[in-house]
């Protein structure tokens, strides 16, 4: 007999922790809701299915209220219902008002699976949606699954107000506080000590008073400074997490790297929840862009494709589309080639087809923004972000165009693997890639312009690492665009990991370990001098002291534990160890491994279920790897790997 788990409508859950996810934001004692829109699952849902059974029982369970169907006979849930041998048409229909309607059937004949239909009381059936963790009555979807570990101080400070409490690394949980007297108790939480400190500038504060225990929200800190409390105030932190198998893993004959890959493996494990947030401490959302690195460095740490198909799912909500994802033009975009990677690396056909009519329904919504010259332009309301710089975004901006080419292209592959017609991305794709060699392409600078509305002509380095990336650049534009701008001092740095790991992402796949390396060194290498235990959001080694914490004109506005810090690990897993797909799913791989200046080198690479190990030493590379399929590139010769079998060049 199959296990039974609890079932609902497709989406309805990742919407369920998304809604509630994006409401628990505050800043300043106030409550901050996403301001974007927020979707909820469906009030009530319906769910068929013929079975055909020995004879035996069955009890529907609802997370909510409702009933089920037996061959048209209507019965209430929770009671025990005798099924005869032979077929039978099963039909409950659910409904939870403000909760995640869903059914469990309990029973020693037939299931609850992905075997059932679903609706929600109107429209097409689809087949229900479940997760294998909820696999019994007592795990109810609406509870998401973390794991809890109590963690303590390990150092306290007397002040003549009260105590500060240092866990010594950021950490992220419910703060426990047991107190003698009931009196008010004031909790200011710090990334830093300056913050936890500064109490007039703290960002996340509360005030509690009238208990003499307390089990408080979840909140991220490495600090938490208590107003009235003594040396008898006993605190400790319930750690909240998702209890991940660490797959990925690199050791190089270089010790600071070694630390920043560690760093970066507990930064993004802090961020990984029910999405990937951008942010533990002040956002604490999920946003796309954040989401699409995110999901590369999971690819190389822990390979685990629930949470993005959770993170593409919450973030795509419900029909029809009224406004960009997170309404960041750049944001819609990079969701639609992260499905496409999301493909690549898990070959998840399925997921794909399920999620295709949000992915048509986005694109259709992006090109409705198209000007008159068949440019994407804004409109008010919609964000041109594309990063934290100072980019000339008049009139329609060129790292848009690049992005929206390479979704076309994109979209042309994912409907080839879906066997739909009648788009023709390929040719939108070549027919945009003319008009940004013609309004963008400046000869003189050698390089792409952010803009020609405005008529600056002003360079900087984020449209020309788009054309780099997604290989939409010439070969002799491409080695324009390395001296003219990578290499050109003159073009304003990036001060964000976030756009920072694409342009080392370039740097890599073009062979330039010496700059990707003094990057390392001198930016994520700088932030861990100064203290780090997780990489910060943005990093300018110019400012000093409290000045690194300041952002978005608040004193500690900056967050100091953000996912898109952590895209060395990336880096360290598709260009030194040399990992990549190149057939969906890892049914075939290459085995490219690079030394940039590393010595002696290993690591892992999760790969379809299994591992694939490399080692780098005396200019000798060994592989071994648990999965058929591979190729080992090196030194200019190419063998195939046997699993199980070392293979060395």
């Amino acid at each position: 007999m199959n296990k039974s788990y609890w079932i609902w409508h497709f989406g309805d859950y990742e919407i369920y922790h998304f809604m509630k996810l994006h409401s628990r934001r505050q800043e300043f004692g106030a409550d901050y809701p996403a301001f974007w829109p927020t979707f909820t699952p469906y009030v009530t849902i319906k769910l068929n299915k013929h079975v055909e059974t020995n004879e035996g029982y069955l009890i529907a369970r609802a997370n909510g209220f409702g009933y089920i169907h037996v061959d048209n006979v209507r019965y209430p849930t929770d009671v025990k219902i005798p099924l005869s041998a032979g077929k039978h048409f099963l039909s409950a229909v659910i409904s939870n008002p403000g909760g995640l309607p869903a059914l469990y059937i309990e029973s020693d004949v037939c299931t609850s699976d992905g075997s059932w239909e679903c609706n929600h009381n109107a429209g097409k059936f689809t087949p229900a949606a479940f997760n294998k963790h909820f696999d019994s009555v007592d795990k109810k979807p609406d509870i998401f699954p973390f794991s809890y570990k109590e963690i303590f101080p390990v150092n306290k400070l007397k002040t003549k107000d009260g105590v500060l409490y240092d866990f010594g690394k950021e950490t992220f949980g419910y703060l426990n506080i047991k107190h003698q007297s009931k009196e008010k108790l004031s909790v200011y939480y710090g990334e830093s000590y300056e913050e936890a400190t500064d109490t007039k500038n703290t960002l996340i504060f509360e005030h509690i008073e009238g208990k003499n225990e307390y089990k408080l929200r979840t909140r991220a800190l490495r600090y938490a400074y208590i107003i009235g409390a003594n040396e008898n105030t006993e605190v400790s932190l319930d750690y909240e997490y998702i209890p991940y198998e660490y797959k990925g893993s690199f050791k190089c004959n270089e010790p600071l790297f070694e630390k920043i890959y560690n760093t970066c493996a507990y930064t993004f494990h802090l961020n990984c929840r029910e999405g990937f947030l951008d942010g533990i401490k002040r956002d604490r959302w999920v946003w796309s862009g954040d989401a699409y690195q995110s999901a590369r460095i999971n690819t190389y740490l822990f390979a685990d494709p629930e949470i993005v198909k959770r993170t593409a799912v919450g973030l795509a909500g419900r029909l029809p589309v009224e406004c960009h994802l997170n309404t960041i033009i750049d944001y819609t975009l990079l969701w639609i080639i992260g499905l496409y990677e999301f493909y690549m690396t898990y070959g998840d056909k399925e997921f794909l087809n399920r999620i295709y009519p949000m992915i048509d329904a986005y694109i259709k919504f992006t090109e409705n923004r198209l000007n008159k010259d068949g440019l994407l332009e804004g409109i008010e309301g919609d964000w041109t972000f594309i990063d934290w710089s100072k980019i000339d975004k008049e009139g329609a901006v060129c790292a848009e165009q690049m992005l929206l080419c390479a979704a076309y292209k994109k979209l042309d592959e994912i409907d080839n693997i879906l066997e739909i017609k009648g788009h023709a991305y390929d040719k939108k794709a070549e027919a945009l890639l003319h008009k940004i060699n013609h309004y963008y392409w400046d000869a003189e600078k050698g390089a792409f312009i952010d803009s020609f509305t405005s008529g600056k002509k002003n360079v900087t380095r984020h449209a020309n690492i788009f054309a780099l990336m997604y290989d939409l650049a010439t070969q002799q534009q491409t080695e324009s665009i390395f001296q003219n701008v990578l290499f050109n001092d003159e073009i304003t740095k990036i001060t964000t990991p976030y756009f920072e790991g694409y342009e080392l992402d370039v740097l890599a796949k073009f062979g330039y370990f010496e700059k990707l390396e003094d990057m390392l060194y001198n930016y994520w290498g700088k932030m861990l001098e100064l203290g780090a235990t997780t990489i910060w959001e943005e990093f300018d080694p110019t400012k000093n002291d409290a000045e690194h914490y300041e952002m978005y004109n608040s004193r500690y506005g900056k967050s100091l534990c953000h996912a898109w810090g952590a895209g060395p690990i990336y880096l360290f897993g598709r260009y030194y160890l040399g990992v990549y797909p190149t057939k969906a799913g890892y049914q075939t791989f290459n085995v490219e491994p690079k030394c940039g200046g590393l010595t002696e080198f290993e690591g892992t690479v999760p790969v379809n279920g299994g591992i694939v190990t490399v080692k780098y030493k005396d200019n000798k590379v060994t592989v071994f790897s648990t999965v058929e399929g591979g190729t080992l590139i090196f030194g200019g010769k190419k063998v195939p790997v046997t699993a199980y079998k070392e293979i060395s060049l």
